[in-house]
């Protein structure tokens, strides 16, 4: 929703300044009026090219997370405590070392001392904020319950950056086995395989099949480099574009939930993430169409993502959220039966709680095996290219031998 920038007189002729989100204008000039102010200037909130610039950077620069779930812990720590928000702003504006973060959280405090909301000021930083966490933010509001919500946040938060974290030490191993390969392939091509080539075309011998294959990717290789440069770059740049449309994201999200290893521990760790996420909001107090929506986009995966949308609509409808789940190929039957379990005592959030510590565990067991189940696969790969490059190299010495005998 649109956000405007207001300055206004009160009853007593004070000036006001704040940040308010409305369709137009004119809600706007509703509102004010029903908080007793007279409208001075209405302007949008909407960056202009320099600021879009600069949240273009701030993007790229990226506020780490550790950063937001200790911003969120603090917060916490400090509404809890009966420190008043904009004093617990100014407060963490001040510790923060990070300038990019520092600037939001001053911009911040400044929006909620103008008389905006605390959600209001976050939902401006959308690059920093992600929409769950300020739409978390104004259903603690509303509900009273702001610390706890900022508390699970963190929880949360914390719990995604582990999971990342721990993915990417598993497949660390794999990615610098598949470098080293790529890097003596490229090698053996440029400077080994040429050498040999010459060898063997002094010698009037028929060089077996693996040979003529191996020196063919040499001569290539080493003559039409360019070629296969350009051509991996535009193949490159097309995957990129098209990956950037809504049928790529689509179709790159479903396929990748299918590779053998990777895909059912990116749905675990998906369903695991569905969970927590549907049940803070829900514990938050928001209703379930709303918290739907907005797990949807938070599952980061666009196959889920239009299922969960699927599953909006039938419960729009007025069906139970286990029933359009159980019609779903992507949620296990365990987890459609603890989601009617909790429907039918009342304890949906509790329930799905549960469901994310479970899938969590999955997830670390996955996680731990990963390696073991790579090994294996490595293997046979390094193996086969090392068996061909044998074969292409060797073969044809001993049939110079066996010349050379005669």
């Amino acid at each position: 929703m649109p956000s405007f920038r207001y300055r206004a007189r009160d009853k007593h002729g004070a000036l006001m300044t704040g940040l308010l989100e409305a369709p137009d204008r004119v809600q706007i000039e509703a509102s004010l009026d029903k908080m007793g102010l007279i409208p001075i200037s209405i302007a949008s909130n909407a960056p202009s090219f320099v600021t879009s610039f600069r949240l273009d950077r701030l993007l790229r620069s990226r506020v780490p997370q550790q950063e937001i779930i200790l911003f969120s812990r603090q917060m916490a720590t400090l509404f809890g405590a009966g420190v008043p928000l904009t004093r617990a702003l100014f407060t963490l504006e001040r510790q923060i070392k990070n300038p990019a973060f520092g600037s939001v959280v001053k911009k911040i405090r400044e929006d909620v001392e103008g008389g905006g909301s605390f959600s209001g000021a976050l939902k401006a930083h959308p690059l920093v904020f992600s929409e769950l966490y300020s739409n978390m933010v104004e259903a603690g509001e509303a509900g009273g319950i702001l610390e706890s919500v900022l508390d699970r946040l963190a929880s949360m938060l914390e719990k995604n950056a582990e999971n990342r974290s721990k993915i990417k030490s598993a497949t660390l191993y794999p990615k610098i086995v598949l470098g080293a390969i790529v890097g003596a392939v490229v090698i053996l091509m440029n400077f080994v395989v040429p050498k040999f080539a010459r060898l063997y075309s002094t010698f009037k011998v028929d060089l077996p099949l693996p040979t003529r294959i191996l020196i063919a990717l040499s001569n290539a290789f080493t003559s039409y480099w360019y070629i296969a440069a350009f051509t991996a770059l535009f193949f490159f740049l097309g995957v990129r574009l098209y990956l950037s449309t809504e049928s790529g994201k689509y179709n790159r999200d479903r396929l990748i939930l299918k590779v053998p290893v990777f895909g059912p521990l990116l749905l675990k760790s998906v369903i695991s993430r569905f969970s927590r996420v549907l049940a803070s909001l829900y514990r938050s107090g928001l209703p379930i169409l709303q918290s739907l929506d907005i797990v949807s986009r938070a599952v980061e995966n666009r196959l889920l993502e239009s299922e969960i949308k699927l599953i909006e609509e039938s419960v729009r409808a007025g069906r139970p959220l286990s029933g359009p789940m159980s019609e779903s190929k992507s949620f296990p039957p365990m987890v459609v039966q603890m989601v009617a379990v909790g429907e039918d005592t009342g304890n949906l959030d509790e329930m799905l709680e549960k469901t994310a510590e479970y899938y969590d565990r999955e997830v670390d067991a996955a996680i731990r095996n990963l390696t073991t189940l790579l090994e294996p696969i490595l293997l046979a790969f390094i193996f086969g290219i090392v068996l061909f490059l044998a074969l292409a190299i060797f073969l044809p010495m001993w049939d110079i031998l066996k010349i050379v005998r005669r």
